[in-house]
């Protein structure tokens, strides 16, 4: 009772000031809830200051919470209603509506803001933990500036709606703490990048394989990982660390004496990228799986991609070795150049040192025959799936069999390699089947992915795709192309978003399909939900391209 009597104590200023306070932390605990959304979204866009803009940009006006308004709105009549003017009020019943709606109006957006449903949950690493406390402590000190003036200044400004207004700012407040935080994280990486090196440095019986390609990647990187883990103690960057800070993770968390290779996945998004993780990984042997268009609108040109997946070749010492897929027809002009010893794989392309036949597919996986320019032959059986798994496959005996495993070894390891997750991985699904591509797409492998779906042997075919990106300015072409390819093969065309829906209609008016085969959902939730109603025993469903949410 002592708090309260003495409370009650306190002169008019003080009253509205304590209410002020409390409606400031009210205010702060809603920014916390809001700014963990932005960072999930600021993760979505590898901390890219430009990247968050560009999902932010088109967006930023509905983001602007219709309850921040009115707690603007609300606060605003308040203080006429009490006051008329700018002079302290004088009745009770005055006072206290200047205490109790300020705290009132910041609960509106608190209790009825909800975080949109992200597919991709946030994941609290040390860097997503730092900007966080960046980005809430920027709204914080500006957040500040009304309670200090209420306390320290005994001023009116308490009664302008400052808080409300400021909520409205807090997208903007991730992005000026993912501007600000940059330099400082790229200054702790490079030391980190530096001490990998060092490592790498420190073991030279280690031998060192670098995979680069615009896709089939990481399938290539752990098929090899497999095949050569049959006589070596192998490393292989696991999921998709293809990056600097990935690789260099991966040396100083996982790399160990004990270990005779390591397997690197590289990946690049502009000119030099291949080059930086080169000059960490310091490769012996390369590989190259396709050159594309995908990233096309951060490098430009498909010279610019070619350039920027052959820094890897380029980076190998005078001993090592190339290993090229000489069906891409990009990859096969630059193999005639080389200074390095090449082994090549293909399936079209005649005089290839590693080709396969007889392919076919099933539920079960995949069936094919490993030959060799020497003459040698060998069945494969496997539970990957896909055209571009055949490439892989072939990519990894070159590897192997220049470090000394036989054709056996080489189909015994295939055939126990498990699917990459997301990879064409077929998951029987109460009565029906699903075929999970979800992880990427690109234009080689989402056909590859469509014959698998067509090959599957009876039942209706249905593909829930939002299309491809990061195409520049090949992708509505490419869109286009790849939903008539789908319209001549596939029984529905189940499209995600309507911001990449135009292209993808587009093809498949121009192929034909009746209106009734296709269909555009908002969301995954609302495709997979018609695609419950539709599938019927026996049917194949094929998710290609979950793409982010900052894509849709």
């Amino acid at each position: 009772m002592d708090f309260w009597a003495n409370l009650f104590l306190l002169n008019n200023y003080e009253l509205i000031a304590v209410g002020s306070l409390l409606s400031w932390l009210l205010w702060l605990i809603y920014a916390g809830r809001r700014l963990a959304y932005y960072l999930q979204m600021a993760q979505q866009t590898s901390y890219r200051p430009e990247r968050y803009w560009r999902w932010l940009k088109p967006k930023l006006a509905g983001e602007f919470f219709w309850a921040d308004s009115v707690a603007v709105l609300l606060m605003l009549a308040a203080f006429f209603v009490a006051t008329g003017h700018f002079f302290m009020p004088r009745q009770d019943w005055q006072i206290w509506l200047l205490i109790a709606v300020p705290p009132l109006a910041a609960l509106l957006p608190l209790l009825l803001w909800r975080r949109p449903q992200v597919k991709k949950p946030l994941v609290w690493t040390a860097r997503a933990k730092r900007l966080y406390a960046t980005a809430l402590l920027l709204w914080a000190l500006l957040l500040a500036v009304q309670p200090v003036c209420c306390f320290r200044l005994e001023a009116e400004c308490y009664w302008v709606p400052y808080s409300p207004v400021l909520a409205g700012f807090l997208p903007l407040a991730m992005q000026l703490a993912v501007a600000l935080r940059q330099p400082f994280e790229e200054a702790r990486n490079r030391r980190f990048v530096q001490e990998a090196a060092k490592i790498i440095a420190d073991s030279p019986n280690l031998l060192r394989i670098g995979i680069t390609g615009s896709y089939g990647k990481t399938s290539s990187k752990m098929l090899l990982g497999r095949v050569l883990a049959e006589n070596k103690y192998t490393l292989v960057t696991p999921d998709s660390y293809n990056t600097p800070m990935g690789i260099t993770l991966t040396i100083r968390q996982q790399l160990k004496p004990i270990h005779q290779v390591f397997v690197a996945e590289m990946g690049a998004r502009q000119k030099g990228d291949i080059k930086e993780l080169c000059d960490l990984v310091q490769p012996e042997i390369g590989i190259v799986t396709a050159i594309g268009p995908q990233h096309l609108e951060t490098f430009g040109s498909l010279e610019n991609v070619a350039a920027t997946k052959f820094e890897l070749i380029d980076s190998l010492p005078p001993y090592g070795l190339a290993v090229l897929n000489i069906d891409d027809p990009i990859i096969a002009e630059r193999a005639k150049a080389l200074q390095v010893s090449c082994r090549t794989y293909a399936l079209e392309q005649p005089g290839a040192d590693y080709t396969a036949t007889d392919v076919s597919f099933s539920p079960q996986g995949m069936r094919f025959v490993l030959k060799t320019a020497e003459g040698g032959s060998q069945p494969i059986h496997t539970k990957l799936l896909g055209r571009h798994n055949i490439y892989n496959i072939l990519a990894a005996a070159a590897v192997g069999e220049y470090l000394g495993l036989g054709l056996a070894e080489i189909a015994r390891a295939v055939a126990q390699t498990p699917p990459v997750e997301h990879r064409l991985v077929l998951k029987p699904a109460g009565g029906f089947t699903i075929i999970d591509d979800a992880f990427n797409s690109n234009p080689q492998g989402s056909k590859a992915a469509v014959d698998v779906l067509a090959a599957m042997p009876g039942g209706r075919k249905m593909i829930i795709t939002p299309g491809m990106v990061e195409l520049g300015s090949e992708q509505e072409r490419l869109n286009r192309e790849f939903a008539a390819y789908c319209a001549q093969k596939l029984d529905y065309v189940l499209i995600v978003g309507q911001k990449q829906s135009g292209p993808l209609l587009a093809g498949l008016r121009e192929a034909g399909l009746p209106p009734e085969r296709w269909r555009v959902a908002a969301d995954l939730a609302e495709a997979s939900a018609f695609m419950r109603g539709w599938v019927q025993p026996g049917d194949y469903v094929l998710f290609e391209n979950d793409l982010p949410d900052s894509y849709l």
